[in-house]
């Protein structure tokens, strides 16, 4: 959108200004570990914020281990990294979505292993596609580490691709993905997949988080694999550290713009 573009009349104390302003607003918004929305819920034009993004108090602001945004605002973010993404790296909104939202993920995968290329290539289509789905972006990393811990070629015994581990037969069933097998091992296009299938699964089951990881792992009645009604448990063991690694980052963030 032409919107997040830098204008050439805009000299580079006048960016540095913005981006300033935007940091000073934003550290009244409330920070949860899950990367809310702050940025979209702000209403981000160029330099700008709305009314919308002082809605909270400062004596509001908390930090909740578990505290995740609404499904509409995940939605909401996802939409705004799109949009974001697609005009471009070289603007103002790129750098605060990637800096609050999409850098802490970025660290919390690097903590659990996964190499620094692959996690700064993974971190921002993690956020992007897991929010727009209203997925929590912790909880789709966690299934991704406990999956194939960070390798996009890893392939499973059973055919599973990917970061995901998804299988083929899912090509082609979920809109915005591509419709090609060997897409699986393509990083964006198997968390788009991975994303949509999870998403599905949780629309299913109302909501239920167990049986949704359930089911994507495939875990009907344990005949195949008789421990698979533990992998609820490793996904949210993981998260817990995912989390509270984002809430360092977080905070580390938070105490060097308040400088």
């Amino acid at each position: 959108m032409r919107m997040f573009r830098r204008r050439g009349r805009r000299t580079p104390q006048h960016r540095r200004s913005c981006v300033e302003e935007l940091e000073r607003l934003l550290r009244r918004v409330v920070i949860i570990p899950a990367a809310a929305p702050v940025l979209l819920l702000s209403g981000i034009g160029v330099g700008k914020l709305t009314a919308r993004a002082l809605a909270l108090p400062e004596h509001a602001a908390m930090r909740e281990a578990e505290a995740t945004p609404s499904r509409a605002e995940l939605e909401a973010l996802g939409e705004r990294l799109r949009q974001v993404r697609l005009a471009g790296m070289d603007t103002e909104a790129y750098v605060l979505l990637y800096k609050w939202h999409v850098a802490p993920l970025e660290r919390a995968l690097r903590r659990m292993g996964v190499a620094d290329s692959l996690a700064r290539r993974m971190a921002w289509p993690l956020v992007e596609h897991s929010s727009r789905k209203g997925l929590d972006p912790a909880t789709v990393a966690s299934v991704l580490v406990v999956e194939s811990r960070g390798r996009p070629d890893a392939t499973s015994p059973v055919g599973a691709r990917g970061l995901m581990q998804v299988m083929p037969e899912h090509v082609g069933r979920w809109a915005g993905c591509k419709r090609d097998a060997r897409a699986l091992y393509d990083i964006e296009e198997n968390i788009c997949y991975g994303t949509s299938i999870l998403a599905d699964f949780l629309k299913m089951y109302r909501g239920d988080e167990r049986r949704a990881l359930l089911g994507y792992n495939g875990c009907v009645r344990g005949t195949y694999t008789p421990d698979c009604f533990r992998y609820p448990d490793k996904v949210m063991r993981v998260r817990r550290v995912i989390r509270a690694e984002m809430n360092a980052a977080l905070s580390e963030l938070e105490r060097a713009t308040a400088q």
